[in-house]
């Protein structure tokens, strides 16, 4: 989700400069990528923590007994 929010910014940010500051649209690009090379380890780990709730919650279904009434 916020890579793609930062792809689009960089997209929009590139059609809106053209080729008139080519430099600044690198700088802006390469800014953006070290942000997403921080920030990705922390959605992967969130991604893998999120995953590991949910398996265990499936696993806490299948142990209990439905009641039969």
């Amino acid at each position: 989700m916020v890579t793609g929010l930062i792809v689009h910014l960089l997209l929009t940010l590139g059609a809106h400069l053209g080729g008139a500051d080519m430099a600044g649209v690198l700088t802006v690009a390469v800014g953006m990528a070290a942000v997403l090379a921080i920030l990705l380890p922390f959605a992967l780990l969130s991604i893998r923590q999120a995953l590991d709730a949910v398996s265990a919650g499936r696993e806490r279904r299948r142990g209990m007994v439905s009641p039969q009434g």
